[in-house]
Parts: structure tokens; C-alpha cells; sequence
């Protein structure tokens, strides 16, 4: 069944599949072999969509392990993720079954819509480490650490197209609240690599347009923002134990939807402890 998904052609190349909730993942197809950068939530037999891109041998890689990026992994043999993101594993199945459930009663998806987690299976996970390279003839991808919103946070750098697959390394609304989240400071310096880093366009994992590498600079200073700024509590709709303090960023947007817009989230504040808070 697609109808859970979008799928597009963003670049020569490049598909970008979009499921239900807005999450995105993308198949890089090269002349010998294709690779598929995340999974998305699972809810929709994503193997049968990337079919519907290419026949070409598959690699399955996983930018980081949240369950939105990682829910559709069970409809494939085997996955590639870097090693500090495999603890988190138990937990986001557990996190992406509760949304799957409210999306459920929400009416959002129907009952019979497949599920990964419940109707995939348990697929061989390999580790992925910076600097390893695949070769899908004519076009390489080349996996590269950005830490911050997770410590094992990976991007794919495809050269060939000028494009960084960024997950969320770094977005408009940047989440540096979860537990296994770093510093402020880390993610700084993540986005002077990336500044460093040979392509012109990245993609996020929950926007449909690339970002210019020019655009790195304003999500560094609503970094710097939010070391002093006074934020606002921030409570997760669908998962509710999740918690932070929410800094917006001046911009030229109001539109939380829109990739100009720029904000971040970090952990959960105290009002009465709101001071300046180093690298939080």
C-alpha cells in the first residue's frame, strides 16, 4: 500500500519519500546500486515504494535512531547506523508504536495500513562509520558525523550532486532537547563542519525543499540565541514526557512550517533558573 507516502525527484538522481506525518527519507540512485537514506515512521510498506523508484541492489542507512527516522526499518533485511545510536533502539520502537496508535485514533491512517514495527520484521543491523563510502556507480555517498541532536547524528555527502542528506543534524526548528542530545556548543561546531563540507543544497529530515549552505549561518545565530535568550516551555504533542524550553529566533517568518523560520529547542528550563546557561 503507498498511499501513505509522496515521492518526488529532488535532484538528478535523488528521490525524496514523504510519509504520513511529514517525515522524510530519500533514495540515491546511482547505475550499479541505490541507497536509501532512512525510513521513516513505517507506517506503509516503504520497501514496495523504494521499488517503485529502483530495482538496483539496496543499502539501508539510518541517520540517526528515533523512531521517525527509523520506524520503517522492518521492511528491510538489513541496516546500517552508527554504533552509539544502537541503545536507543528498544526505546523508539516503543515510542513509535504510542504515535502510530494516536495517529490510529486520530484517524490519520486506517487500521489495516501496514506497520513496520507490527508486521515488519526484526532486520540485521550493521555499523555505520564515518567516512565510509558507497559506491553506487557514477554517484558516491559518503557518510559524515554531525553530532548534536543525537551523538551519533550521520549525514551522506553526495558529491557528485552537491547535496548533504543532513537527517536532523541541523533543522529549522532544532531539537537539542532529548536525553541523549548534546550541547549547544557541539552542534556549533557540527555546523562549522558542515560549512566546511563540498555541496551546495542539503535536505532535512522534515522539510521538502533543500536548504542553501549559505543558510548555515543564521541557524548558528539562533544557536547563540538561545545561550542567552529567554525561552518558553515546550511540551511534545503525540509524546508528552518529552519536555524542553523553546528559544525562537528572530526571523523573517512566523510560519513554524516554513524553512526560513528558526528556532531551538533545549532541555526543559525552570523559569526560575532562566539565566545564562553555557553550551546548556
Amino acid at each position: 500500500m503507498m498511499a501513505s507516502y509522496c515521492v518526488r525527484q529532488v535532484e538528478q538522481g535523488i528521490w525524496q519519500i514523504t510519509d504520513v506525518l511529514d517525515d522524510r527519507a530519500y533514495v540515491v540512485v546511482g547505475k550499479h546500486a541505490a541507497l536509501l537514506v532512512d525510513t521513516t515512521i513505517g507506517c506503509g510498506d516503504l520497501r514496495e515504494v523504494v521499488n517503485s523508484i529502483t530495482s538496483l541492489p539496496l543499502t539501508v542507512a539510518l541517520t540517526h535512531n528515533h523512531y521517525d527516522h527509523t520506524g520503517g526499518m522492518g521492511w528491510f533485511d538489513e541496516v546500517l547506523i552508527n554504533r552509539l545510536e544502537m541503545p536507543l533502539l528498544e526505546r523508539e520502537q516503543s515510542r513509535g508504536s504510542r504515535v502510530h496508535d494516536r495517529m490510529l485514533q486520530n484517524g490519520k491512517i486506517e487500521p489495516d495500513e501496514p506497520f513496520a514495527f507490527r508486521d515488519g520484521a526484526t532486520p540485521k543491523v550493521h555499523v555505520l562509520e564515518e567516512g565510509d563510502v558507497f559506491d553506487l556507480g557514477g554517484v558516491t555517498a559518503e557518510a559524515v558525523l554531525l553530532p548534536g541532536h543525537t551523538a551519533g547524528s550521520m549525514g551522506f555527502l553526495v558529491r557528485e550532486c552537491g547535496v548533504l542528506l543532513s537527517g536532523d543534524a541541523v533543522t529549522p526548528i532544532m531539537c537539542l532537547f532529548f536525553e541523549e542530545s548534546l550541547s549547544i556548543d557541539v552542534y556549533r561546531a557540527t555546523l562549522a563542519k558542515m560549512a566546511g563540507l563540498p555541496f551546495e543544497r542539503f535536505y532535512t529530515g522534515h522539510h521538502d525543499v533543500g536548504l542553501g549552505k549559505s543558510t548555515l549561518a543564521s541557524f548558528d545565530a539562533c544557536a547563540e540565541f538561545a545561550l542567552t535568550a529567554r525561552g518558553v516551555p515546550w511540551r511534545h504533542t503525540m509524546l508528552p514526557e518529552l519536555v524542553g524550553t523553546a528559544y525562537l529566533a528572530p526571523c523573517d517568518t512566523l510560519d513554524a512550517d516554513s524553512p526560513d523560520f528558526r528556532a531551538l529547542i533545549g532541555p526543559y528550563v525552570p523559569r526560575s533558573s532562566r539565566k545564562k546557561r553555557d553550551g546548556i
